[in-house]
């Protein structure tokens, strides 16, 4: 009776098996990509802020030491490569003169500029150079009694460039960034001064 049942027993067990080997797949949508689209970043008005250093260069180089800077800027995109800002930054420095009654103290250094930036994307990365000009102040007339500019000067106009690089977050609003300027003050007798800055990015 066994090799009578043993074609029967196989016969069941391939009826079994065969729904089991049978799949049929849908795809309804594609893979959605880890990745941000660029072209579906926030553009428009955005604001920053920044922390940084701010070096003086010549002959105030070796007097005003690097100074701590905080500053925050304001703007909006024209388009996705040009951009009109305004920025306000502030720094803190110490003075130092050989042997004279203004070395060691503080000095902070204030401007505000109007720049033009353009910019290029590579991705979630983009590079920009800027450009503005605006006006310096500074909080004492110090400089002025070591001949560093003239008497009783506080005010100066103020010329900058600079270049930067930012990386653009999962988020379409976030982007981080680092940044450095060149300026340069009309009525400061230096040859200017370096600012580096870190800085985060929000756009609405």
């Amino acid at each position: 009776m066994r090799p009578r049942r043993l074609p029967t027993l196989l016969a069941l067990g391939l009826l079994l098996l065969l729904p089991a080997g049978v799949s049929h797949a849908q795809i309804t949508n594609e893979p959605v990509s880890p990745y941000p689209d660029p072209d579906k970043f926030a553009r428009g008005i955005f604001g920053e802020a920044e922390v940084g250093t701010v070096v003086f260069l010549g002959e105030a180089g070796s007097s005003v030491g690097p100074g701590a800077a905080v500053g925050v800027r304001l703007g909006y995109d024209l388009f996705r490569w040009v951009a009109l800002q305004v920025h306000a930054v502030g720094s803190t420095h110490t003075t130092s003169f050989r042997d004279a009654p203004q070395s060691g103290q503080i000095l902070q250094l204030y401007q505000g500029t109007a720049e033009l930036k353009l910019s290029v994307r590579f991705g979630r990365v983009a590079v920009s150079a800027m450009g503005g000009a605006g006006l310096g102040r500074l909080s004492s007339n110090l400089l002025g009694t070591t001949e560093l500019t003239a008497p009783d000067v506080q005010n100066t106009l103020v010329t900058l460039g600079g270049l930067g690089a930012d990386y653009h977050t999962m988020s379409r609003h976030f982007s981080f960034g680092l940044a450095s300027t060149f300026a340069k003050y009309q009525r400061i007798h230096t040859t200017g001064a370096l600012c580096a800055t870190a800085y985060v990015r929000y756009t609405f």
